[in-house]
């Protein structure tokens, strides 16, 4: 038979060398099921994963009953100072059955499977994945015979489909499920005249799942063996591989549909989500140049490589629509290749899902959020019972990491996490974010507002009065970096909360006497403080000192997430939030004797970056994951440097930052040009989505030529300002930016021309 050569994806990458371990493999899925390709063509490796597989270690998710001991532990905060209050914590928990610091059940695959193909002579090889399909190619000259392989993971029937085909000679294949040795895992494999069986069941509760492979021939035979199938006389075969998170009685529905088939009813339901947004930086020439091409040169080069920028934004999206929709992207998106994922490859929450999921609502991917509300719904009675025992409040607390269970069993005397208390009220965020870019009232009345009052049932328990009647949040932790009274994340995180409920009760017209109450609140939170160096507390409290060399920005929350103040309403803590800022800046990012390296904090130094109009800083970031080696040949990053830990929270962000160097909104005012690197000269950008219902249909922009073009939408009528932040004399469609104001009508299209 002849075999169509598939060409190099322009929205996608390719690669001349075969992966040698999982994390170099190439990745689809979608939002259920994922899957990885990888191996040389003699021994290629297919790994499925389940978005819901966390392997159950036998822990006993109860959390330490510590109500009775809360009152002792703050006067110890108060007399004696957090050493000893933490030791006096740790040892009370230790004596009611807490098992110390205990990691949550790890993510892990659902099998590995092997497809021995017997070539030996291989030349012309090169790898794919199509981020506008979700198609992985593999192709190569073997023993002077053309191969070829194409997978996807289909959207419209929830399998894993893979294809292999041969030109001008039979095949003689073996694939080779593998039986995981994990002690967690009793395993066995079925063969059948046409396809196997991989059952699993747990071995430290109830349960397990069920894998199913079907081999679908036009012609030719297979043979079974106890462990193996060997397909042979045919040049092409078709495997289709099911994936269940139970026990049951799985089989594949008869099929007769062929690979194309499958094909052609999965792509275009991917292609609808990618193609929403659309960044355009370079030419489709150089969209064909490899991976390796692309990161060469940009890593001998000191100017930003627009190509590979697009093609890493690309990618983020991709990982985004391929990891989210049944749950949300862990730490490793949908994928793992290890029983022994870094930090369990789970939810972490004190900085890296809300960085996987920071373009979800701009990229306009807002229905791959229901996967994290309904991940969240399943972990309250967990986050209940975090808030009761730990300081006897109602409401919710959330764990700083979670996989199947929300009970916080993860800290100890080192690392106090039981303290950090903000969780619920950062992932509350993201329910009033969804409202104001979708503008669903049932949603913000059903779901956002309920969740909403459990944090704010949570804070008014929990906090305790100083003298003069201000809050206190004792105990406080600033995530990773140290205790003290008043973490200035945990008062922002609650003034946003509070304050989006009172605006929740307003937009449903809700009376409520509650409104005053949390009024009242907001009132009475701590007020922000400035340190000695002129920069913003990280405690607000006089006697605990700053630790600038840290990876995480906790403090700067009113600036990259809540959008509390700018510069024009609060000129005196802005400028202090900057200077607090940039001392992060020298003492961690820039310092080469900073803490460590991570992507999650290169990221959230990218997102404050837009909002203080730092373009050199973002093309310094961009940098540093460039030439440090942070990203695998799929362009899923590393969380440290030169590809250690394979981790996508890096990627979740990477298009935010991208969106809001060119457009931003908040505060009524439409921000543009306000953090764009000089070297992305030009470009277009076209669906990106902003709060309170604004689309930008198109944006095109040249710096060479001084003028930027976009079409607003609006889905209802609004008065809106607009600003050049970096461009003071920059004119809008020929009026001054200090005067201009622009009225959007519901549903007609508004043409900005803005010459810089």
């Amino acid at each position: 038979m002849n075999i169509e050569k598939s060409n190099h994806p322009s929205r996608g990458i390719w690669h001349d060398q075969p992966a040698t371990k999982w994390e170099e493999a190439y990745l689809s899925g979608n939002g259920e099921l994922g899957m990885m390709v990888f191996g040389d063509p003699t021994n290629e490796t297919i790994i499925g994963n389940h978005a819901s597989l966390f392997l159950p270690m036998g822990t006993k998710f109860k959390v330490p009953d510590l109500r009775e001991d809360l009152p002792e532990f703050r006067k110890i905060i108060r007399e004696e100072g957090y050493e000893k209050a933490l030791s006096f914590h740790y040892q009370k928990a230790l004596e009611k059955g807490y098992p110390g610091l205990t990691m949550s059940d790890p993510y892990h695959p659902a099998f590995h499977l092997r497809v021995r193909t017997g070539v030996t002579d291989i030349i012309e090889y090169s790898k794919s994945i199509n981020y506008q399909t979700g198609e992985i190619t593999v192709q190569y000259q073997g023993d002077h015979h053309f191969y070829q392989s194409r997978s996807f993971v289909s959207r419209a029937d929830s399998l894993i489909v893979y294809q292999m085909k041969s030109e001008n000679s039979a095949l003689s294949v073996k694939v080779e499920p593998e039986i995981y040795q994990v002690p967690q895992l009793d395993g066995d494999l079925t063969f059948f005249d046409d396809g196997f069986r991989l059952r699993y069941h747990y071995t430290k509760e109830d349960g397990g799942y069920t894998v199913i492979g079907k081999v679908i021939l036009p012609c030719g035979s297979i043979i079974k063996s106890n462990q193996d199938l060997t397909i042979t006389n045919t040049d092409q075969f078709l495997l289709v591989i099911k994936i269940s998170p139970n026990l049951d009685e799985e089989t594949i529905e008869e099929t007769d549909l062929s690979y194309q088939q499958l094909y052609n009813r999965h792509f275009p339901l991917h292609q609808e989500l990618f193609d929403r947004v659309q960044l355009k930086l370079t030419s489709d020439q150089e969209r064909q140049r490899s991976f390796q091409s692309l990161m060469d040169e940009a890593q001998r080069q000191e100017q930003l490589p627009k190509t590979l920028i697009e093609k890493i934004y690309d990618a983020s999206r991709y990982m985004y629509i391929c990891s989210s929709g049944a749950a949300t992207p862990n730490l490793q998106g949908i994928w793992s290749g290890t029983f022994h994922p870094a930090w369990s490859g789970d939810y972490t929450f004190d900085t890296n899902v809300q960085l996987s999921i920071a373009s979800a609502l701009s990229s306009h991917l807002e229905e791959g959020l229901h996967g994290l509300f309904d991940l969240i719904k399943s972990l309250l009675p967990g986050f209940r019972e975090n808030a009761k025992h730990y300081y006897g409040c109602r409401g919710i607390m959330a764990p700083a990491h979670a996989s199947r269970f929300g009970q916080h069993l993860h800290w100890n005397e080192d690392w106090p996490l039981q303290t950090w208390t903000c969780g619920a009220g950062w992932l509350g965020h993201w329910y009033f974010q969804y409202y104001r870019y979708t503008g669903d009232r049932d949603f913000l009345k059903n779901v956002a507002l309920p969740y909403l009052e459990e944090v704010a049932l949570f804070y008014q328990d929990f906090l305790v009065e100083d003298h003069d009647g201000t809050y206190r949040f004792t105990p406080s932790y600033s995530a990773e970096n140290g205790c003290a009274d008043n973490a200035t994340q945990d008062v922002a995180v609650a003034k946003e909360v509070l304050t989006n409920l009172i605006e929740s009760y307003r937009i449903l017209n809700i009376a409520s006497d509650k409104i005053e109450r949390w009024q009242d609140m907001i009132e009475r939170l701590p007020k922000y403080q400035i340190n000695e160096d002129g920069a913003l507390k990280e405690w607000l409290t006089p006697e605990k000192g700053e630790n600038y060399n840290h990876r995480h920005f906790s403090h700067l929350y009113p600036i990259f997430q809540s959008r509390e103040f700018t510069e024009e309403m609060d000129p005196v803590m802005f400028k202090a939030s900057r200077l607090a800022f940039e001392k992060r800046l020298e003492a961690w990012l820039l310092n080469e004797d900073g803490d460590t390296t991570s992507t999650h904090g290169r990221m959230h130094t990218a997102l404050c970056a837009t909002q203080f109009h730092m373009p050199e800083l973002i093309k310094e970031v961009i940098m540093l994951v460039i030439k440090n080696n942070c990203f695998y040949p799929s362009l899923m990053m590393s969380h440290y440097n030169h590809l250690e830990v394979f981790n996508v929270d890096g990627n979740g962000a990477f298009p935010q930052v991208i969106h809001e160097s060119l457009v931003d909104y908040h505060h009524k005012t439409l921000y543009l040009m306000q953090s764009l690197p000089k070297e992305l000269d030009q470009g277009e950008l076209s669906g990106v989505r902003l709060p309170e219902q604004i689309v930008v249909e198109h944006m095109g922009w040249n710096l060479t030529e001084k003028v930027v073009r976009l079409t607003l939408n609006s889905k209802f009528d609004q008065q809106i300002k607009v600003k050049l932040p970096l461009f003071p004399d920059g004119k809008i469609n020929n009026q001054s930016q200090q005067d201009f104001s622009l009225k959007l009508v519901a549903n007609q299209p508004y043409l900005l021309e803005v010459r810089l």
